[in-house]
């Protein structure tokens, strides 16, 4: 072990100030993780917080890592008043199984039309106005509970520390895009962003100083100076910089030009892939920010581009944590900290919460490594987890006006322009293929970095709308299938739809008959429908690792019952990586869905040519 000459809190500090440090802090953020360790259901540790709070120590104590993020399990954010999107959670034991993951259940919080309304009131007289149309609890039940909760937390964190474990997050704050697109949901909010960008505008300058005033009170209630500031949909995953530039980028400044004011280090927990907006972390306060990195963005391209202005916490991969052998734990933390942490300025964690199906085993091997590894600048490097390979995107050739609007993202105009088409009498069967010539276009911009996952969520809402006109005028089967039938869900354990609605109305547009199962579906169910469907493409996303599982049954039921051979498997999703495609049993793996959509069709163009040739042979 490296000898210690600091403090845990001095530590912390120094790595955040990009001071000197006798080694790197290191810890897993591991909330739900300790639990499932124990042989504790998540339903018991929702039911009984003292059990959920004795799960989180004694894991501490036995792994022996610096800090706790939460003092508890059961508060899903840290509570404040309205920090955050008000989100409605799945919880364990009740809307969910006894031992799954908590979830939340995304859905409209609030109408279009609301914006005007909270561009004069603001977040929070609006929430005192509106809260209780969502809900089945009053805004003063609602915020009884935020105090009792506030109250817990305060208590538990005493308890947590007492037992020498301390505890650094003072609150959980949504930026402003993150809670305004938790409350209308990504897909509307994209559309909100395109069709009345100066009413979300509005509404985000009118609520922006009420979600910092909340959170600076939390941490004034609690006495803890760390703001945990939740960052994803901004992203470049997302949105293009002039997106971000607008509807981000300005609010996150002030949050952190108010934060670091009053003594609070804002932690930017940065999900998903932040890479070309990092370049914008150089304009904010030396040594004041954290920024955290969860295994999507590049933390090693983050490293060149934040070292000597920013400390960076991250990023030991999800799927390592959960499918990885511990020396590859090993020599992954040993890379981050070689290149990461050369110079200072770097906190070895898990990327993002620690999954909760991670091995005990490879939590140790983060630890220990980090407690005991120096570092050695210039070692081998060492392969980064989940490397997505590009194709050269194929050309494509326009049809007509009505695949311009599409590929323009032009809604409002391609809705004319159909209405107008098929008043006309032209064929429904021409007008679709307009309408896929012009997704097809969406699709090359989003393989050369034009357009980003907004245009392709933008893109498929347009599309959906369009077959929805369009299948009353087809004839029984003449909808154009020629590439067979596909089953895609989110098998079970995982509620989440975004990614996979996408991919489904991709593969609906290259001429698949999709079979869109939903859900949280039991692998049983995705077998069954192949099997009645003789469907040769499956696909399955995952947003949480604990669908890997559900995933791997679904090929080993395949296998089972001899209907593996001749069938194409493709999964994707956050977490997915190549590691996990292997564990899984799958043919292929991609976070590009237009990417994974076209291997599944040249998978079946190629087997179709190969059985033809057979047949005349």
């Amino acid at each position: 072990m490296i000898s210690e000459t600091m403090t845990k809190q001095e530590r912390l500090q120094a790595a955040i100030s990009l001071d000197f440090v006798d080694r790197h802090p290191v810890f897993p953020i591991l909330v739900t993780t300790a639990a499932r360790l124990y042989g504790i259901t998540q339903a018991e540790a929702w039911r009984d917080h003292g059990v959920a709070r004795e799960a989180l120590i004694r894991c501490f104590e036995e792994f022996g890592y610096d800090y706790g993020s939460k003092p508890n399990y059961y508060y899903p954010m840290l509570p404040g008043k309205l920090c955050a999107a008000p989100v409605r959670n799945l919880i364990p034991g009740k809307q969910l199984a006894e031992d799954d993951l908590y979830q939340i259940d995304e859905r409209v919080l609030f109408a279009r039309e609301d914006y005007d309304k909270i561009g004069s009131l603001g977040w929070n007289v609006f929430w005192d106005e509106h809260y209780e149309k969502i809900s089945s609890k009053t805004m003063e039940q609602f915020s009884r509970m935020q105090s009792i909760t506030n109250q817990l937390y305060v208590d538990d964190m005493k308890i947590c520390e007492d037992r020498g474990m301390p505890i650094f997050l003072g609150v959980a704050v949504d930026s402003v895009l993150m809670a305004f697109s938790l409350c209308r949901t990504l897909t509307e909010f994209t559309r909100d962003l395109y069709e009345v960008p100066d009413k979300v505008e509005a509404a985000m300058q009118a609520s922006c100083d009420d979600l910092i005033s909340n959170a600076i009170q939390v941490c004034r209630n609690n006495g803890r100076d760390v703001a945990f500031i939740v960052l994803e949909r901004g992203s470049g995953f997302y949105y293009r910089l002039p997106v971000f530039e607008r509807f981000e980028w300005p609010f996150l400044e002030r949050y952190v030009d108010a934060l670091v004011s009053e003594g609070i280090t804002p932690w930017l927990h940065f999900d998903t892939d932040w890479e070309i907006n990092l370049p914008y972390l150089t304009r904010l306060p030396k040594g004041k920010c954290v920024c955290d990195l969860d295994g999507t963005t590049d933390i090693f391209k983050a490293k060149e581009i934040l070292k000597g202005h920013m400390c960076i916490s991250g990023d030991v991969p999800a799927s390592l944590l959960t499918l990885g052998k511990a020396e590859e734990v090993e020599e992954y933390c040993k890379r981050l900290i070689d290149e990461v942490g050369d110079g200072g300025g770097f906190m070895l964690t898990s990327g993002c919460e620690c999954p909760i199906d991670a091995k005990p085993e490879n939590i140790r091997a983060m630890v220990e490594t980090g407690k005991r590894y120096r570092g050695n600048k210039g070692r081998g490097k060492v392969k980064q987890p989940g490397t997505v390979k590009k194709e050269t995107p194929r050309k494509v050739d326009f049809k007509g006006e009505i695949s311009q609007a599409v590929a323009d993202l032009r809604y409002d105009d391609v809705m004319k322009m159909v209405g107008q088409a098929t008043r006309d009498g032209m064929d429904p069967l021409l007008i679709l293929n307009d309408c896929r010539a012009g997704m097809d276009r969406v699709g090359e911009l989003y393989s050369t970095g034009e357009y980003y996952l907004s245009e392709l969520i933008m893109s498929a809402t347009i599309f959906k709308k369009v077959v929805a006109i369009l299948e009353p005028l087809l004839m029984e089967g003449q909808l154009d299938s020629s590439l067979g039938s596909v089953v895609i869900s989110t098998p079970k354990g995982d509620i989440h739809d975004i990614g996979k609605n996408i991919v489904a109305t991709l593969f609906k547009v290259c001429g698949f008959s999709v079979f869109d199962l939903g859900v949280d579906v039991a692998p049983e169910v995705i077998v069954e429908t192949v099997a009645e469907t003789d469907t040769r493409v499956v696909a399955m996303s995952a947003l949480i690792t604990p669908t890997f599982e559900s995933m791997k049954k679904v090929v080993d039921l395949l296998e089972q019952r001899n209907m593996r051979a001749g069938r194409y498997v493709i999964i994707g999703g956050g977490p997915t990586t190549e590691a996990v495609r292997d564990y899984v049993g799958a043919d292929a793996w991609t976070l590009d869905p237009h990417e994974g959509v076209n291997w599944c069709k040249n998978f079946v163009e190629q087997d179709t040519r190969f059985h033809r040739v057979m047949k005349t042979s």
